[in-house]
Parts: C-alpha cells; structure tokens; sequence
C-alpha cells in the first residue's frame, strides 16, 4: 500500500474477516434447520437466494448479522483498496505503458476490447469487477489477501497449486497456457515449475493482463499475456498446448460460458494433453460436500456479489468434461481434492 495508515486498515480488516470465517461453522446446522423447517430448497436462482436470506434473517439473527459484517468489512476492504492505489493513479498508468514495451515475455491486449455483459459483474465487490478499471489487476493482487489470507504472502498458494498440476502421461510439456489467468499468480508459478516451457496466461481483462505482464517482469519470468477470454480464444490454432490449467475461473462465468471454454480448451490441446484446473465441488459429482447449498450459498452468491457460482456448483462438470471428449483421471471427489480436476484429450 502507498500509505502505512492504508495498511493498518487492511490488516485489520483481513483479521476480522478471518474470525468472521472461523466462526461461520458454527452458525451453519441453525441456518440448514431453518431453512428446512420453511420447506425451502437452494435453487440457483436469485429468487431462491432472497426467499432463503429472508428465513435466516428471521431465524438465526447472529448468522445474519454475521452476513451483514462479512459483507460490510469486504466492501471497505475494496474501497480502502481502490482509494489508495487510485492517489498515485497517473504513476502506476505509466508503469503499465512503459512495461507493456519491455521483457522478458509479451502482453497483447485491445483499447477497444467490447466485454459480454456477464464480465461487467462487480465480482467479490471488487470496485469496477476484473475489467471496469485499468488498475484491476494490482487492486486483485493485494485484494486476494481477504480470501486467502497468510496463504496468499509470497505466493504460497499458488506455489502450492503449481506443484500439484499433473502433467500429460507421455511427459511432454513444452506449451501450457493458463486460462483465465486474473493478475499472473498462477501463471508465473507454472512458469517456475517449468521454467524450460513457453507459457502463457489468458485472461478477458486488459487491465489483469497488463499487471500480470509487469508482475512477470518483477519475477524475472518470461511468460506471454494474452487479453482474451476463455471462450474465444479461436485465434489460436488447434493442438498448440501439451497443457492448459486454471485456477477458480468456472465458477465466476454463466454455464454456456464454461461448456464454450471445455470445447476450446479441447481444442487448443494437443491429442494426449492435459487439463488440469482446481474449483469448486460441483453438485452432480459430489451430492454430500457442500456445493454452495443453505447458509453458504443464500448469502455468499449475494452478498459476497457471486452471481454463476450457485448454478455452477449445482451441475455435473464432470459431465460437461466427458461430453466434450476429455477423459477423466479421477472422479471420486477424495480425489480430486488432492489432485484437482486432471482431463486427458484421447490421442
């Protein structure tokens, strides 16, 4: 932060969101009780939401309060966020047009670019979402603190994440592209694994691209930014990649959006290559987890402004995945907890 004062407010913020989160478990079984005791049922659908909000507002008051500070504290976080970084506005601007020229690695991206209007969604409260601010991918980058906390110091998480990306059988990993890439975390960490492959990130947002190409440069990693979202990415020739991963994008696009990116991801892999990507549990695969249902889903898919996850976590991916012609290394949902999502493009 440019400001000491900026970054006492954010820790203080970060901890009380991380309490707010411990003790979350423990409101869950009277909110679940509630709402069946309305005879209601989470559907993914914004009607749904308001009708479940509504009995846990009048059944479990210290949940909805709960949900009241959660999303209090998230917007201030964002709002102190946006503040400080916009006071030295017109310097970090000029970082981004002086890096956008320099190496090691390339970003591409258009001035004009016309974002579908599902992009547009103020994503976690984010002030102006993923694309309506040039500063979004620095906003992200020190913004993941509030949902990942000490995991997010140095990378942590996404070091993990890299390590556990499981490559094509055969070996071969020469090209990975990284789709839906946000601010490069995930991207850069594939690159230290394999620092002898070409890779790339991919994201919808200029403004992510443009900070992850500068954050690249940072790290002394030649990766390649790409401005174009997941589902078009038609430019780019048939079989190019030994690997394609992300982290957490499904979830935050509407479903046609996501069998549109399973069809290009095919694509764009070369016969015997690899997808690998880590989200949410979906409903149709895993029917006991958790899957965005009762408290968690009512008010998080609201208030915490995630408007695809609810119909996401409620579909089959892996149905989605075989459809498209992938074959799946691990199903059970133990498994692919500690492997993440692994589909192989027959060859």
């Amino acid at each position: 932060m440019p400001q000491l004062s900026d970054e006492s407010f954010l820790d203080y913020v970060k901890d009380v969101r991380t309490l707010l989160m411990t003790g979350r478990k423990g409101m869950r079984p009277a909110a679940d009780a509630a709402i069946k005791a309305a005879g209601l049922e989470f559907e993914p659908n914004a009607e749904s939401v308001e009708a479940i909000r509504g009995v846990i507002r009048r059944e479990v008051p210290e949940a909805a309060i709960w949900a009241r500070v959660h999303r209090s504290t998230q917007a201030a976080f964002w709002r102190r966020v946006a503040e400080s970084y916009d006071s030295r506005r017109s310097e970090y601007l000029k970082l981004l047009d002086e890096y956008d020229e320099r190496g090691p690695g390339t970003v591409t991206w258009d001035p004009n670019y016309e974002y579908p209007e599902y992009a547009k969604v103020e994503t976690h409260l984010q002030d102006g979402g993923f694309v309506g601010d040039m500063l979004s991918g620095l906003r992200f980058d020190y913004g993941t603190k509030i949902f990942h906390g000490a995991a997010s110091e140095d990378d942590y998480l996404h070091k993990a994440l890299a390590g556990r990306v499981l490559t094509p059988v055969d070996g071969n990993v020469s090209r990975i592209m990284d789709i839906g890439c946000g601010a490069g975390q995930l991207t850069c960490e594939v690159k230290r694994r394999f620092s002898h492959a070409e890779v790339w990130g991919s994201d919808i947002s200029a403004g992510m691209v443009r900070y992850a190409h500068f954050r690249a440069i940072q790290l002394g990693l030649e990766v390649h930014f790409l401005q174009k979202a997941a589902e078009d990415l038609d430019e780019l020739g048939e079989g190019q990649f030994d690997l394609v991963t992300h982290h957490l994008l499904f979830h935050e696009v509407p479903l046609p959006v996501v069998d549109q990116t399973i069809k290009n991801v095919f694509r764009l892999l070369r016969p015997g290559g690899t997808f690998w990507f880590n989200d949410f549990p979906t409903l149709g695969n895993d029917p006991k987890g958790l899957h965005y249902t009762g408290m968690l889903g009512a008010l998080d898919s609201a208030d915490n402004s995630e408007p695809f996850a609810p119909e996401f976590t409620r579909c089959n991916v892996e149905q989605r995945l075989k459809d498209a012609g992938f074959k799946l290394r691990y199903e059970d949902p133990a498994d692919i907890k500690v492997h993440g999502r692994v589909c192989d493009k027959p060859l």
